[in-house]
């Protein structure tokens, strides 16, 4: 069993080794052509160290133990473009001068890239890159494909584009690359996905090779020859072996100017670097049904890529096809990582005659089927993922990179990400709920009356909730909402606002609700805000004088006693105040004129209380039913906190204690009397006596309690039916 798994680790490492050595090589071509040819020895032992270091250091600490981490192709052709654009400002520039410079954008590149990624990992910020749309990404991800089928033309045309090669596509130099390459290219992306053998790339990579050099033995034609005829690499004879470039010469050398002009085109590095190393460990996740820290990832990325940048190598991250690659072939621990580094470890003495060996059509070809299977992925298979408008999106960034560079294509996805959120929040509902009194009412027990009162008016307090982040692309929706509440006929008696459920707002949002006042001053609509917060008091603020005119406002300390003043209001408007009128007009209220009121009365007794005294205890026996004929209390709960929780209020002609009483058992809540009090309490051992000495003043008194609960559970239904409309 040992053997076996070692045997499978090896085989997984021979593969993933010559996949990495091509794809160094190939990197490599592409950023030291033309001009730069001269550190090509350089930038392949560079490409497989860098590969070294990634696929060790993540294999030693990532948190799915078989990662494989590589350089990734989505950075090399960004790096590309940037090493293009200095190369073109450095006309005059030495050798050693251009080559240093390139090296100083590798390392800057990739340290910036470690240390964004460590950072953002560090401080949990992983979850940031996820606020970019997907349509930025895919064109993001597309675009940097474009960049390296540019490059490989390139290579091919000398430093030529798409736009010049087509010129010269009768050129037999051009062609002898162009058309190989173009075939390997489409051999490669019709094989791959037609199986799924983990040994079909290097094969056919290495079966290229073989063809390449059975056709120059066929026509006698030597190594030097095809090196003149740019059909293998330009490779300086002290470039021999292992070439690594001096950190030292680097800074001392290098053109810092031109570094600095072309940081605008590798700062999206990064930004590419962390979204696709968390589409590979969303990836990841989904394949093999294991929960890994992304957080913890970015920290090791980041780390890695520290350690690559000091010595000028290229950024890179846990690739996914390679890592899945290693499960299939049942390695499923750290040596997958290990062995591949072990592979590459053993060819870094020999990386410029290994790279000088291969030709440069199939470096061209293996950047043409990656740029091309990024194109076809993220911008034309996208289209099945993403809506129209998205994949519009996607397409244009494309385009944007394609016509004008990959500045403007960064600059427009930025601007697209920002448009596209804006657009989507505010299309986001911040109007969490609207009503009427009819249908949400506060926890405050009242009379019939009362509540008849507020059942037939209770169209004229309407409510609307708000929700989530409020900013000038959503307050239009809250001026809809009010324009609705108020123009369903008369104008409302009260409207009240709530903002509980608002994580926040800017100062337009603020600005907008003068638009808002200014429609209810005019309607003549008082306005009752909620919660107390200091957003809401600064809104309040902006309230207090609205065309020159008043407008009646109060704030809330949350929205029941927001419900609670607007109904108070509204039944002060209609002379119900629910005072002093004493308990028979209330029984009268309750249960119309009876001429036994008076008997229920004589047999109930009459308890004057103050104000913070307790009428009831929670776990008391539940044995008498009080009436209130005056004051106000309040039922609360404490908390295991120790903080009193108001669940309801009562005032004048409620009955309260009706329910544990029928139920019997203990008091689950306080009482307190919030203002001075005059109750009424009918015992239970008073009750029982009228149920067998007069059953008719009995059942007068469950008529009272039966009423009460009857009103209760109505306004429950009520309530339960607004929350699932």
């Amino acid at each position: 069993m040992a053997i076996r798994k070692y045997l499978h680790s090896i085989m997984f490492g021979l593969i993933a080794g010559i996949d990495s050595l091509g794809t160094s090589v190939a990197f490599a071509a592409l950023i030291f052509s033309g001009t730069l040819a001269s550190g090509f020895g350089e930038g392949v032992s560079v490409m497989l160290l860098s590969c070294v270091i990634l696929a060790v250091y993540v294999a030693w600490r990532s948190g799915y133990r078989a990662s494989l981490a590589q350089v990734q192709e989505t950075n090399v052709g960004i790096l590309a473009a940037a090493v293009s654009a200095a190369a073109a400002s450095m006309a005059g520039a030495t050798d050693a001068e251009r080559i240093s410079t390139v090296f100083a954008i590798l390392a800057i590149s990739t340290i910036g890239t470690g240390a964004l990624c460590y950072l953002s990992g560090r401080f949990r910020f992983g979850v940031l890159i996820r606020f970019l749309p997907y349509s930025v990404i895919s064109g993001f991800l597309a675009g940097s494909g474009w960049l390296l089928i540019d490059g490989a033309l390139m290579m091919i045309g000398h430093a030529t584009s798409l736009a010049s090669i087509a010129h010269s596509a009768t050129d037999p130099a051009i062609l002898a690359v162009l058309v190989p390459a173009v075939l390997l290219a489409i051999a490669m992306s019709v094989g791959l996905r037609l199986t799924v053998s983990p040994a079909f790339a290097p094969a056919i990579t290495l079966l290229a090779i073989g063809l390449f050099y059975g056709a120059m033995l066929s026509i006698g034609l030597l190594p030097e020859d095809a090196r003149h005829l740019h059909w293998l690499p330009q490779v300086t004879p002290d470039q021999a072996g292992l070439a690594l470039p001096s950190p030292i010469s680097i800074v001392a050398q290098a053109n810092w100017q031109v570094v600095v002009r072309i940081l605008p085109i590798i700062a999206g590095i990064p930004l590419i670097t962390i979204a696709g190393l968390l589409l590979n460990t969303s990836g990841l996740e989904a394949a093999t049904g294991r929960d890994i820290d992304a957080n913890t990832e970015l920290k090791i990325a980041g780390q890695a890529n520290l350690a690559v940048g000091v010595l000028g190598g290229a950024p890179g991250f846990t690739g996914l096809g390679m890592t899945l690659l290693a499960g299939r072939l049942g390695v499923k621990d750290r040596s997958a990582g290990l062995a591949a580094a072990l592979v590459l470890a053993l060819a870094l003495p020999f990386a410029t005659e290994l790279a000088s060996a291969i030709p440069l059509f199939v470096a061209a070809g293996l950047m043409l089927m990656l740029g091309g299977e990024l194109v076809y992925d993220w911008a034309i298979a996208s289209r099945r993922a993403l809506p129209t408008l998205e994949w519009v999106v996607a397409l244009a960034i494309v385009v944007s990179m394609m016509v004008f560079g990959f500045v403007t294509g960064i600059a427009l996805g930025l601007i697209f990400a920002v448009v596209t959120f804006v657009y989507n929040y505010a299309r986001l509902p911040v109007v969490r709920l609207e009503a009427s009194s009819r249908e949400r009412r506060s926890r405050t027990d009242r009379s019939s009356t009362s509540n008849h009162i507020l059942d037939a008016n209770g169209h004229l307090i309407q409510i609307i909730e708000l929700q989530g982040y409020l900013f000038f692309g959503t307050v239009e929706q809250i001026v809809r909402a009010v324009q609705r509440r108020i123009g369903k006929g008369a104008p409302p008696h009260c409207l009240i606002l709530d903002f509980h459920s608002v994580g926040g707002m800017d100062s337009a949002a603020m600005a907008g609700f003068v638009k808002i006042f200014n429609m209810l001053a005019s309607a003549k609509v008082s306005v009752v805000l909620s919660p107390s917060t200091p957003d809401v008091q600064q809104i309040a603020e902006r309230a207090k004088m609205t065309r020159g005119r008043p407008l009646p406002l109060t704030v809330e300390v949350d929205l029941d006693h927001a419900l609670e003043a607007a109904e108070n209001g509204l039944l002060a408007a209609y002379g119900d105040t629910g005072r002093n009128i004493g308990i028979a007009a209330h029984l009268v209220r309750e249960l119309g004129p009876h001429p036994r009121l008076p008997a229920l009365i004589s047999v109930m007794r009459r308890i004057e209380m103050k104000a913070d005294e307790t009428l009831i205890s929670a776990g008391e026996e539940a044995s008498d039913v009080f009436v209130l004929a005056s004051g106000r209390v309040k039922v609360q709960v404490t908390l295991e906190s120790g903080r009193k929780l108001r669940l309801r209020s009562m005032t004048a002609g409620a009955v309260l204690g009706e329910v544990a009483f029928y139920l019997g058992g203990k008091r689950t809540a306080d009482v307190i009397v919030e203002e001075d009090a005059v109750l009424f309490c009918l015992t239970g051992e008073t009750l029982r006596r009228l149920e067998v000495d007069d059953a008719e003043l009995a059942v007068l008194a469950h008529r009272l309690f039966a009423a009460t609960l009857a009103e209760r559970l109505s306004l429950a239904n009520r309530m339960v039916q607004l929350a699932y409309a």
